[in-house]
């Protein structure tokens, strides 16, 4: 028993005297022992609280199985400093963008600043410098597979939390195949592997490649203010985001068609004008570009859809479009107007399946429409019942939910609707509903679902039987149809091109705050709900105003008609308009 006491008292002394040297070893072979009689001594001592409440909690509990497993052998260094693997791996961690993650998480400049004072002391070695190199790439390995895994951000106070190491042995086997394997090739196997991902990654990592990704702010003055100050800060926006040529920025014509482009592609309405949210679709630079790619890749990550059924309905909630998408071909899009913004009327992020088909439904208004938006009940089926109202609008024209209703089991009671106010479809911003989806032509939506199923009911038919009486029908797919309702606010289409959309829902400033500013998540403010509100109103506002122009064409359009019809009737347009 003395000995082994000694023999360790042994160890620890010659640990220490390696450490304090800094000279050239012989060889290969004496580097790798001493590094291994440091490392011996060293990672044991590593600060290993199950309670931690740090982002990156019980890595060291992980670095120390590692290293026991490898029996306190280097996994990245030699005499030379780093080998072979170890410069593959620092490369693999100052390329992070690539893999969609934040490279100061790891500290990299950090590791990289020890790797540049080893490289200034060669062919000596400082080993109290190596290795704090050694661990700190392990631990970086380590911290990168569990975000490739599970997602930088959590949903808590407190950041990542010990429950994301419940798999730490898949990250241990993970590591000792990565040291014998391609690196990026072995923390890529943790990706979901699905063809909309897949596409969303290529298109992040060309742009990643194409760009330089530091902080470049751009400001477009108010052109209500200065009109020519902020044509002139577009034209060199547009420049900086690859839409116009810098020798054409004078040109009217090639700075409108890049304009309209540049609209297009960021979901706005393509009018060729400078409005609030068109500057703020330019304002966007390089770095918060990235960082919008890159949180979003985290919501792929954290939802965890590693694979996609043959067919199914895709709605993302900030793109404002419904998909229908087979074989990872794009069958069908159309638009949708979503859940107000204002907390309590958000649509869901939801995972479901198509079941049943209502055909001229009946709309039971939900209680909190009751007792607090409607005015009257004229046109309803109104049933009080021991104090209990319900109150039910028959089907029809006028019915709120249109002339079809798509279903689907879940918790939060939202569908997919038609709706008889079509103005909403045209504006930019569309979340004006109480939380379901109201869906732009839906019946050529249901009528591709019946297709797909047993009914084989085209769409003509479909409208014929909807012309043919105003009665409730319910049809039951066979083959419930998979549906999926999820926030990017940032994905590519079909050609791999990247698209950024508005955040309606305000919920990317939380993550990128987490992420790439080091600010803990929170629960929001009421500042924050009261801005929520706000803009919920501004919304309000507009959709109020798109409605009386439709109402005000649609009355010019009568006054014509009854023009033609009766010479003998003069109408005021003017009148009609005030």
């Amino acid at each position: 028993m003395q000995c082994l006491f000694t023999s360790c008292k042994c160890n620890s002394n010659h640990a220490k005297d390696i450490e304090k040297k800094v000279e050239a070893p012989k060889d290969e072979i004496s580097f790798q022992q001493d590094i291994t009689t440091i490392l011996r001594e060293f990672i044991p001592t590593l600060n290993a609280i199950k309670n931690d409440s740090t982002k990156y909690e019980n890595w060291q509990l992980v670095v120390k199985e590692v290293y026991l497993l490898n029996n306190y052998k280097s996994l990245w260094l030699n005499k030379d400093i780093l080998s072979p693997k170890g410069k593959e791996m620092l490369h693999v961690l100052g390329t992070a963008e690539f893999l969609a993650l934040n490279k100061d998480l790891y500290q990299y400049e950090q590791l990289q600043q020890i790797y540049d004072s080893l490289l200034s002391l060669s062919p000596s070695v400082d080993f109290n410098l190596a290795k704090q190199l050694e661990v700190g790439l392990t631990r970086s390995f380590l911290q990168m597979a569990l975000h490739l895994d599970h997602g930088m951000f959590a949903d808590t106070t407190q950041g990542i939390t010990s429950n994301f190491w419940k798999d730490k042995n898949k990250y241990i086997q993970l590591l000792q195949t990565a040291v014998t394997d391609s690196i990026f090739k072995s923390l890529s196997s943790l990706e979901p592997n699905n063809p909309l991902y897949n596409r969303y990654m290529s298109a992040l990592r060309a742009f990643v490649a194409k760009n330089n990704i530091s902080a470049t702010p751009i400001s477009i003055r108010n052109p209500k203010l200065d009109s020519l100050g902020a044509l002139t800060d577009a034209r060199k926006a547009l420049v900086y985001h690859h839409y116009l040529m810098d020798s054409l920025k004078n040109n009217d014509s090639a700075f409108i068609v890049a304009l309209k482009r540049f609209q297009k592609e960021n979901n706005l309405n393509a009018d060729g004008t400078i409005g609030a949210n068109t500057i703020k679709a330019l304002e966007r630079d390089n770095s918060k570009k990235f960082q919008l790619l890159a949180i979003n890749a985290d919501r792929w990550r954290k939802e965890h859809i590693i694979e996609l059924p043959e067919r199914y309905v895709w709605v993302n909630l900030p793109s404002y479009r419904l998909k229908i998408i087979d074989h990872d071909t794009l069958v069908m899009e159309k638009k949708v107007v979503i859940g107000k913004s204002n907390l309590k009327n958000e649509t869901p992020i939801l995972e479901s399946a198509i079941n049943q088909i209502v055909l001229w439904p009946t709309w039971s208004v939900p209680q909190s429409i009751i007792r607090h938006e409607m005015k009257s009940f004229k046109g309803y089926v109104v049933t009080k019942n021991n104090g209990w109202t319900s109150v039910v609008q028959p089907p029809g024209p006028r019915n709120a939910l249109g002339v079809v209703k798509i279903l689907f089991p879940n918790k939060y009671s939202v569908y997919i609707h038609d709706t008889p106010t079509k103005s909403t479809f045209g504006a930019d911003l569309r979340a004006a509903s109480h939380g379901c989806v109201r869906c732009q032509d839906p019946l050529e939506v249901v009528a591709n679902l019946m297709m797909m199923d047993t009914f084989k009911i085209t769409y003509d038919s479909l409208i014929a039987l909807k012309d043919s009486k105003i009665a409730t029908r319910t049809f039951r797919l066979k083959k419930p149809v998979p549906v999926y309702f999820r926030y990017f606010t940032a994905e590519a289409d079909f050609n791999g091109e990247v698209k950024f959309y508005s955040d309606v829902y305000n919920r990317d400033k939380q993550l990128i705050n987490f992420i790439f500013n080091g600010k803990q998540a929170h629960k929001l403010t009421k500042e924050e709900i009261r801005e929520r509100q706000i803009q919920d109103s501004v919304s309000s506002i507009k959709k109020k105003i798109a409605d009386s122009i439709a109402a005000t064409k649609k009355a010019l359009a009568d006054a014509e008609k009854l023009i033609k019809k009766d010479s003998t009737v003069i109408i005021h347009q003017d009148s009609l308009v005030n």
